[in-house]
């Protein structure tokens, strides 16, 4: 883990905001979610878009976007037929532009 200057976290974290931490973390922690997220980071995308970028097949993207979707990071809109995806929590935007930019070291 690389060297980075000390974060001052407030005292006293609620177990609610905790576990609230715990389940956006977990949501991103497998590599196909982590590419999703990355990739919705950048524009908004369509399923197929998603599908080319994660390489794995359209049942395996759409189930990984049914859990971002739950842990509201994602929101989607139908536009014709397509089903367009984007983030829909920007503090995970930050988070994952944070951690990209530490590791790129």
């Amino acid at each position: 883990m690389p060297k980075s200057e000390a974060v001052q976290f407030q005292a006293g974290i609620s177990d609610e905001m905790v576990e609230q931490v715990a389940e956006v973390l977990k949501a991103l922690s497998t590599p196909i979610r982590l590419r999703i997220v990355c990739e919705l980071c950048t524009s908004e995308k369509s399923v197929s878009e998603l599908i080319a970028v994660a390489g794995v097949r359209q049942t395996l993207v759409s189930q990984q976007l049914a859990i971002l979707r739950e842990q509201g990071i994602i929101t989607s809109r139908k536009e014709g037929t397509k089903v367009i995806y984007r983030i829909a929590d920007q503090n995970v935007a930050q988070i994952i532009q944070d951690l990209c930019q530490i590791y790129k070291k």
